[in-house]
This record gives structure tokens, sequence and C-alpha cells, in this order.
């Protein structure tokens, strides 16, 4: 009878840290048709770099990041593009390696196809100031925002 007082603090404690999924941006790693950000250099045979500069976009996150105490370029988007990987499909980091910048950042793969489903990724969070809040908030709690 005991453990049945507990059941519920168990629940609530094992939910607590688990990442939110967003089905918006599972969605958008397989759609080929989607919007892209940023840029895709191949730099030998096996080696791809995806730069991004959200500081140039015309609909730059700049301000409204510094604006709320982040960096507001490379390290803050390191975190943002963590949380929606962690928010879709958290394997794609173990393929990759961030590389931030000031203004920007780059990220090293083998594989191509994850630096394509961050492109999307990152076109879907532009255009959703929901998604992108929850992605900062992934990253807070990841130690990965600044």
């Amino acid at each position: 009878m005991k453990l049945f007082y507990f059941l519920p603090i168990f629940v609530f404690a094992s939910c607590a840290g688990q990442t939110p999924k967003s089905e918006k941006l599972i969605a958008v790693l397989t759609d080929l048709n989607a919007e892209v950000r940023g840029t895709i250099i191949e730099v030998d045979a096996t080696e791809f770099r995806f730069d991004y500069y959200d500081i140039h976009e015309k609909d730059s996150h700049y301000e409204t990041l510094t604006n709320n105490g982040y960096q507001g370029g490379g390290p803050s988007w390191v975190g943002i593009i963590y949380g929606a990987i962690k928010m879709s499909d958290p394997e794609i980091l173990s393929k990759i390696r961030f590389d931030e910048e000031s203004d920007g950042v780059a990220i090293w793969s083998s594989d191509k196809n994850s630096l394509d489903k961050i492109g999307r990724l990152i076109a879907v969070i532009k255009k959703d100031e929901a998604l992108l809040t929850e992605a900062i908030k992934v990253a807070e709690k990841n130690w990965q925002m600044e």
C-alpha cells in the first residue's frame, strides 16, 4: 500500500527529465522539399561543414536573443540547434560536432544527411517562435544555451 503513494512521485520524476518531442520538427527531417537554412560545404571526400550565421539573415534573431540575455550569435545557435535536435532526432548529435564562432556556428560531420536535416530544423525554428522558445528551454536544461 505504501508503494502506491510513491508511484506518482516516481512517474513525475522520470518524466521530468525527458525532452519533449515536436511532431513538426520530426516531420521536417524527412521532407526533402522543405526550406533549408545555412550552407553545406564539402571539405573533402569524407567531411562536410555546415555554416549558419543568423546575424546575416533578414529575419535575424540576434536582437531578440541578446535582449533576453543570450550571446546572440554562434554560442546561442549551438544551443538552439542542440535543442531542436533533442526535440526531433537526438541520434544526430552522435554524428556531428559543433564549432561555435562569435557570429555563427559551423557544424562538422561525415554524414551530409544529418547536416541537411539541421538546415531544415533551423528553417522551421526561424518561423515558429513557440518552437524556438521550446528549443531554448531544452538547451538551457542541458547547459547548452549561451
